[in-house]
């Protein structure tokens, strides 16, 4: 005899920015959830929602999303996200919209590890003050995009892998062919290696590429700061901003006069870790030292493959059921980015609770 468990939780997170001070998030998710049946449930939905917030109301989201992972019995997945954002930073931006997923994992060509989403958005950009700063257009704007992500993982272990890999390329379409004032298009593309050591299973070498373009479309393009390329720091914060453990939150990469990111149109992002599992149960925790280097830049033409901020470091990791993870890093930046001497960066502590493994 068995007793079924429920799969459900409740999220929770916090951590630092430097742009956005304290971060923090409060959820919950229904991972049997039934639409036709919502107090019973059974029918193996996801219901979800999440509430992000910064310091001092610096920013804030609601989204609430719905999820049928097994459409007509095929391994086709269909969803459906309504999300409210307020960020102020650079300026006072609000985004409210809406977005369609469909996608099918399982694929038989080129192997069934591959599975492809298609994303539909729908949203309104509305600047209600950029603080005096052209660069921030005011005003209410419309985007449509369509976003494709085609992506293969031959992981072995969601918590912990010790071998495969997960590779991803993303392109992401606004404006255009599509209605709206936004235009642009985007390419991101991932990919992560895990190669056992030792034939332990428990020392695993990471290694991680991140590649990424931006272009405007037409001549006179409209591209959303918030949608340029950051990096530095944990990633925390609601600017989407890629992590480069050493340097402080968005301090890499294109700055205006006053040192402020603007962001840039290419990035590129380089990692090595080991990592050594110290305990898989009850408690998955396992400690790394990292290498990693990368840059954002303003344009293909200021691209320059050699020309990248370097670090290093150690950390650690646990998960913590149904909390989510804790973790730490403490990075030394060997290069300059904000540093008032000209010279590294040094060393910088993060920390982050509630993310993925």
């Amino acid at each position: 005899e068995v007793e079924e468990k429920s799969s459900d939780n409740v999220n929770a997170s916090v951590g630092y920015s430097g742009a956005f001070g304290v971060t923090g998030a409060l959820g919950f998710t229904i991972n049997n959830f039934s639409i036709s049946d919502p107090l019973l449930g059974g029918a193996g939905q996801v219901l979800n929602f999440d509430w992000q917030f910064g310091e001092g109301a610096r920013f804030r989201t609601f989204s609430l999303g719905f999820t049928e992972p097994w459409l007509y019995d095929t391994p086709t997945t269909l969803g459906i996200s309504l999300f409210d954002t307020r960020q102020v930073y650079y300026a006072d931006l609000q985004q409210t919209g809406l977005s369609l997923r469909i996608g099918r994992g399982r694929l038989r060509w080129p192997d069934n590890y591959f599975r492809i989403d298609w994303t539909y958005k729908f949203q309104r950009n509305n600047v209600h003050d950029n603080a005096g700063y052209n660069y921030y257009q005011l005003g209410l704007h419309s985007q449509h995009s369509l976003t494709q992500i085609i992506s293969r993982n031959s992981t072995d272990s969601p918590i912990f892998p010790a071998s495969g890999s997960s590779v991803s390329l993303l392109t992401e379409l606004s404006g255009g062919l599509l209605p709206g004032d936004v235009s642009y298009q985007k390419w991101a593309f991932n990919a992560d290696w895990y190669t056992p050591l030792f034939n332990t299973g428990r020392v695993v070498l990471f290694s991680s590429t991140s590649l990424g373009f931006l272009s405007g479309i037409g001549d006179n393009p409209n591209i959303p700061f918030i949608d340029y390329f950051y990096m530095g720091g944990t990633g925390l914060g609601y600017i989407q901003t890629t992590p480069l453990r050493g340097y402080d939150d968005q301090s890499v990469g294109p700055l205006d006069a006053v040192g402020r990111a603007i962001g840039g149109n290419m990035m590129m992002k380089h990692t090595l870790e080991l990592r050594i599992a110290l305990a898989m149960s009850p408690i998955p925790i396992y400690v790394l030292g990292f290498a990693e280097a990368g840059n954002v830049f303003q344009d293909f033409k200021h691209a320059d493959l050699l020309d990248v901020k370097r670090s290093f470091g150690f950390g650690a990791r646990l998960l913590i059921q149904p909390i989510g993870l804790i973790g730490f890093d403490y990075g030394y930046g060997a290069d300059h980015a904000l540093s008032a001497n000209g010279g590294p960066e040094g060393w910088h502590f993060h920390f982050q609770f509630g993310r993925g493994f």
